[in-house]
């Protein structure tokens, strides 16, 4: 049931994909000597809003069906939080650029979490308690949150360099606003340290509960308090050091490029899908 769920889910964001990159399929580059083609024309708002929405409502169902113990069903809900922040972005910031980078990297976690396996584990038991719960889904949800915050900084860099250039392209013509971009980019990084941060103080609480129960790695440990240090000063350049612009969206991808690395590391020093790490 749980891999039927995922499916459905894979296919769902899969079209959604397919909506958002249409426009630009089959692009080229006009000669100097003929005037530009028409921008490309975006996708109905209405279905752009409706395929993720039916794929979350049925991702909601099969997460919860999962312990949520291992890679796949950590990619399974890191996937649904991409999701839905880029709904949440769509409605409050009118940001549907970020649909762009979102959409199918959802589809390729789902795909992955797929081929890493979503059968319940012999842990199963030590991760229901909440407090295990509730430290993935704020863990889970503040990566979530810098990974928008990574997007909404490289949208950024790239309309800013076209403009510089004085490059009027057909693709940044579906783009939001520079100012709008950097405002994502704050919101994301503002909201998700204090959502990270809850999650490793949560950790405390199931992990003395079920330390003999619940095996955490040192290196998850590593990566998990390494991410949070990240996070932290990407908000603190923002907030404390007044950081905007060029220069934050630099920080941002700077930061996340950076727990990327470290967790490719950690990962091929202890290798095994059935850990985060």
């Amino acid at each position: 049931m749980i891999v039927t769920l995922h499916l459905i889910v894979l296919a769902l964001y899969g079209l959604a994909t397919a909506l958002v990159l249409a426009p630009f399929t089959g692009l080229r580059p006009a000669p100097s000597t003929l005037p530009p083609p028409p921008a490309p024309r975006a996708p109905p708002r209405v279905l752009v809003i409706a395929f993720p929405c039916a794929g979350a409502a049925v991702h909601v169902v099969a997460i919860s069906q999962l312990t949520l113990v291992g890679l796949g069903p950590a990619l399974s809900m890191l996937a649904l939080c991409l999701v839905l922040l880029q709904l949440t972005s769509e409605r409050l910031l009118r940001g549907s650029a970020v649909s762009f980078f979102t959409a199918p990297l959802a589809t390729g976690l789902v795909g992955l979490a797929l081929l890493s396996g979503l059968t319940p584990s012999a842990e199963a038991i030590a991760a229901r308690n909440i407090w295990f719960v509730l430290h993935v889904a704020l863990s889970v949800l503040g990566i979530a949150l810098m990974a928008l915050a990574f997007i909404a900084a490289a949208l950024y860099l790239l309309q800013f360099r076209e403009l510089k250039a004085r490059r009027f392209g057909q693709i940044f013509q579906l783009f939001p606003p520079l100012e709008r971009l950097d405002q994502l980019n704050r919101f994301a990084l503002v909201a998700g340290f204090p959502a990270l941060t809850l999650g490793v103080l949560l950790a405390l609480g199931y992990g003395a509960q079920f330390s003999g129960g619940l095996h955490v790695a040192k290196a998850q440990v590593v990566w998990g308090i390494f991410t949070w240090v990240v996070l932290g000063w990407a908000v603190w350049v923002r907030v404390v050091r007044h950081w905007a612009g060029r220069r934050a969206a630099l920080a941002s991808i700077a930061g996340f490029g950076a727990v990327l690395l470290v967790y490719v590391a950690l990962k091929l020093t202890q290798p095994g899908a059935e850990r985060f790490l």
